[in-house]
C-alpha cells in the first residue's frame, strides 16, 4: 500500500472494490468491462496487476479512481486507467499511473506499453510526459465506434531517458504521492 496524501491511498483492487469500479467505468467508458472480467483478472496475480486510489471519507473509504495491467514476459502491458467523472483533471490519472509504473518496476517488466483513443488527447499528452512515444494504430479497435488506437511504448524502463521521465513525474506529484519509491531509478539492467 502506498499512502497518498493524508487523505488518499493506492492500493491494490479487491474483489469487493468490483462493484464500485464498474459504476465508475458505466460513467467514463460505453462499454466497460464485465464484471467476471475483473473477477478473472484479480485471480491472475501473477501475471495482473489492478489498484485502486481511494479517498478517505468521514464514513469510510470511496475510490477515486482504477488502473491495470499484465504482465507478459519482460513487457507490463496498461489493460485500463479511470478516474470518476466528477474527479477528472486533478492529477488522479497521473497518481494512477505512476502506480502503475512503479509496479512494472516490481514486476520486473523491462518494458511498458498501452492503448488509447485517438480522441483522448489529455491522456496521451500525460503518457508522453512519461516519456512514451507512438509506435502505431490500431484501425476499428474500439468496438463501442470504431474509434482507432493510438500504441504507445516507453523505451526501456532502465533507459536514463525514461527514469528521468519518470523522476519528473514523481517530482510533480511529490507533495501529494508519499511512497512512489524512488529507489526505483537507482537499479540497473
Amino acid at each position: 500500500m502506498v499512502q497518498v496524501r493524508q487523505s488518499l491511498t493506492l492500493d491494490l483492487m479487491r474483489e469487493g472494490d468490483v462493484a464500485t469500479v464498474q459504476e465508475i467505468e458505466r460513467h467514463i467508458f460505453s462499454t466497460p468491462w464485465p464484471r467476471n472480467a475483473y473477477y478473472r483478472e484479480l485471480s491472475s496475480r501473477n501475471s495482473a496487476y489492478y489498484i485502486v486510489l481511494r479517498r478517505e471519507v468521514d464514513d469510510g473509504g470511496d475510490i477515486v479512481g482504477y488502473g491495470g495491467m499484465w504482465r507478459m514476459y519482460d513487457e507490463a502491458h496498461v489493460t485500463t486507467i479511470g478516474v470518476r467523472r466528477d474527479l477528472h483533471h486533478r492529477g488522479f490519472g497521473r497518481i494512477l499511473f505512476a502506480g502503475l509504473v512503479q509496479a512494472s518496476y516490481d514486476m520486473g517488466a523491462k518494458w511498458i506499453t498501452l492503448e488509447v483513443r485517438t480522441t483522448n488527447e489529455n491522456a496521451m499528452h500525460m503518457y508522453e510526459g512519461f516519456g512514451f512515444k507512438v509506435i502505431g494504430r490500431r484501425k476499428g479497435y474500439y468496438t463501442d465506434n470504431g474509434e482507432d488506437a493510438i500504441v504507445m511504448w516507453s523505451d526501456s524502463i532502465h533507459s536514463p531517458r525514461f527514469r528521468s521521465a519518470y523522476e519528473s513525474n514523481l517530482e510533480h506529484i511529490e507533495a501529494d504521492v508519499r511512497g512512489l519509491r524512488r529507489d526505483l531509478l537507482t537499479r540497473g539492467d
